[in-house]
């Protein structure tokens, strides 16, 4: 009896090498590439998308570089799953539901790009957003500038005056009303200047205060691995207020939850003494 080959690693490398050919065609046409490159990027955070080195040679003969990011129904999937747990676990702990999820891979790309170049607007170093696209109706491409910068993860220690400029960015985001939703390790670079890239999705409709204290507690437990714990809460004390902290301070068991962000309980524990001032 003849055993039948399973066709879906077929129609899975036909489908990869169709999206790279359309995404050849938007960066010739609408970028003016030719010979262009793409490379997957080993984005250890990444969990919502495809990020791509994308490398070409430009009208004037340069060879250019660009960020971009693939995003199709199974990254839809995949962020609704993760924001219905945070949405759960802030449900039974008898706080407000914050956590967006958007309908859609366009939605979701448009949205990223919107509020990417909000902070770009806003004199934030980040990856300047240059444009979205259909790549085939079902997958979108978004494409930003290619940073030549590493993430706060992959270094041993952060300077006082690294952990003033970012949360001197993130007071300025807030006070704009723009709430960035992801912030860890992996989205805060260090290049010839400090970087914040990427965005998450908080609901639009959600306190204020409440999207501030998670983007807050986020911040501070990113460099928990990098710099000293008092530290980062003096530093933090300086760009919010004690009840802002506090707010925060409610968010760190969420927070270490998460996979991308390390927060040992020892350490936990201690960061929310130090905001309560125990």
């Amino acid at each position: 009896m003849t055993e039948l080959s399973d066709p879906q690693p077929n129609i899975r490398r036909e489908l990869f090498r169709d999206l790279l050919q359309r995404i050849r065609l938007i960066m010739n046409e609408q970028y003016k590439l030719k010979d262009v490159s793409i490379r997957p990027i080993g984005a250890g955070g990444s969990r919502l998308s495809v990020p791509v080195k994308i490398r070409g040679i430009n009208e004037q003969g340069v060879v250019t570089v660009y960020f971009a990011k693939i995003i199709g129904n199974s990254e839809i999937i995949t962020e609704r799953t993760i924001q219905l747990f945070k949405n759960l676990y802030l449900a039974t702990n008898d706080k407000e539901m914050m956590f967006g999820a958007v309908q859609s891979p366009e939605e979701m790309t448009k949205y990223q790009f919107r509020v990417l170049q909000s902070i770009y607007d806003l004199g934030i170093p980040t990856a300047k957003p240059y444009g979205y696209h259909s790549i085939n109706g079902t997958f979108y491409l978004l494409v930003a500038e290619f940073l030549n910068a590493k993430p706060i993860s992959s270094v041993n220690e952060v300077s006082p005056e690294i952990l003033e400029t970012v949360f001197g960015y993130l007071k300025k985001m807030h006070k704009q009303g723009i709430y960035h939703g992801d912030i860890k390790p992996e989205n805060i670079m260090l290049g010839d200047c400090i970087y914040i890239i990427d965005i998450g999705n908080l609901s639009e409709t959600a306190s204020p205060n409440l999207k501030q204290a998670y983007d807050l507690a986020c911040q501070i437990a990113s460099f928990v691995g990098c710099c000293k714990l008092e530290t980062i809460v003096e530093i933090a004390r300086k760009y919010y207020s004690s009840s802002d902290l506090k707010a925060a301070a409610e968010f760190m068991d969420l927070v270490q939850k998460r996979p991308d962000i390390n927060l040992p309980d020892e350490r936990k524990n201690y960061l929310i003494s130090l905001i309560n001032g125990r």
